[in-house]
């Protein structure tokens, strides 16, 4: 799986989850599609755009930094950002968590 650094998925599938029926509502009025039936990619981006709809060009670049921040104490060196078990566990646990959060 291809992606981004596991740390952006998680901060946007946290945001959703924390505003679950804002988001999965908005959605629905305007896709008529179930977010979680989308590939986690296109969820990816459909949170994304979703959180930064309106914002202006300077409140967008410093969410965009704060989203791209490694977190705190992550070893970043000789460890490939893309594609790699870390990332795809990562996702899947955050993926599951957003899905009892959305059943409940």
């Amino acid at each position: 799986m291809v992606g981004p650094p596991y740390w952006i998925g998680q901060r946007l599938l946290t945001l959703a989850v924390k505003r679950w029926p804002e988001f999965h509502g908005t959605m629905l009025l305007r896709t008529g599609r179930e977010p979680l039936d989308l590939p986690l990619p296109s969820l990816l981006d459909v949170i994304y755009a979703w959180w930064v709809e309106g914002g202006d060009e300077k409140e967008v670049a410093k969410f965009r930094q704060r989203l791209e921040a490694p977190p705190a104490g992550e070893e970043l060196e000789d460890r490939a950002e893309w594609s790699d078990d870390e990332t795809d566990e990562s996702f899947a646990l955050a993926m599951g968590g957003m899905q009892r959060a959305a059943s409940r």
